[in-house]
């Protein structure tokens, strides 16, 4: 990451992600296919992580969708999971 680069909250990295998995967070929560407080846990979680850049890198090289969560996210399995029984936005 370049100095020009801005570091984005882990928040929008999580829903940046979510999205790009076809698993946008505030729609789940809305339809209820989602706990809220198991959202919440997944930010908490985000917020917690180490390496935000790490993700915000990985988001920037893949602009479109992906199939799978990185493995290095502190959410990967939840998400996993999520992405096996949940059905995908198009």
């Amino acid at each position: 990451m370049t100095g020009a680069e801005k570091t984005i909250k882990p928040a929008t990295l999580l829903h940046q992600l979510t999205a790009k998995l076809g698993l946008p967070l505030p729609d789940l929560v809305h339809q209820n296919l989602l706990p809220e407080k198991v959202a919440e846990q997944m930010a908490q979680n985000c917020a917690a992580c180490q390496n935000p850049a790490k993700c915000q890198s990985y988001l920037s090289a893949h602009p479109d969708t992906v199939k799978d969560p990185p493995s290095f996210c502190v959410n990967a399995r939840l998400l996993t999971f999520l992405c096996n029984v949940l059905p995908k936005s198009p």
